[in-house]
């Protein structure tokens, strides 16, 4: 791997936009310079990048079976994200599944997982979040999507060991976390999956 993308250089990157030891709630949080940094670079991204404009068309072109949902949340979160359905999916539908895409606007590097939700099945197996390895009806899926990413992008992929290394002294700016509870995933893309 890159030694710009190994755990411990991420979790040097992340603490350039995150302050150290605050909880988002304290009055120093939103004054920092790492959070006046991170809402500089987040205004850069309100407008998406042209790359991201034309990836959003490719996905349609490559899953045209498949709903595709942009939960980019422009001014929040430092990624650009999307939830591309399994084949066959209506708005509706009682059962969604999908691979999310979460693209980070602080590094070249991204993440996937899989994301289940059934409303009709009991509350402990209707809904699940997975990084890999993925069940078997989601590989392909990630198979595609990967190869795309990096294609378009020249992203890296990170693995399960990087994404949920421990920032315990931080808290990213939307997180309802207390100390201790953030990893790199939370930092580099969004603490909000679902």
């Amino acid at each position: 791997m890159n030694p710009e993308l190994t755990a411990d250089a991420l979790v040097q990157l992340v603490h350039r936009y995150y302050p150290a030891g605050l909880l988002v709630d304290e009055p120093q949080y939103k004054a920092s310079e790492e959070v006046q940094r991170l809402r500089t670079l987040l205004r850069v991204h309100e407008t998406p990048s042209p790359t991201w404009e034309a990836f959003i068309p490719q996905l349609r072109h490559e899953f045209p079976d498949c709903s595709l949902w942009d939960t980019t949340v422009p001014l929040l979160d430092p990624c650009y994200s999307v939830r591309v359905s399994l084949p066959g999916f209506k708005t509706g539908d009682p059962r969604y599944d999908c691979v999310v895409c979460l693209l980070s606007q602080l590094s070249p590097v991204y993440a996937l997982y899989a994301s289940h939700t059934d409303r009709n099945a009991p509350r402990e197996e209707g809904y699940w979040l997975r990084l890999p390895p993925f069940p078997p009806e989601f590989q392909s899926h990630e198979a595609r999507l990967a190869a795309l990413i990096e294609s378009t992008f020249g992203f890296t992929r990170l693995p399960n060991d990087v994404l949920l290394t421990p920032v315990p002294d931080l808290v990213p700016q939307t997180a309802n976390f207390v100390l201790g509870e953030a990893r790199l995933i939370d930092c580099l893309f969004t603490p909000y999956r679902w």
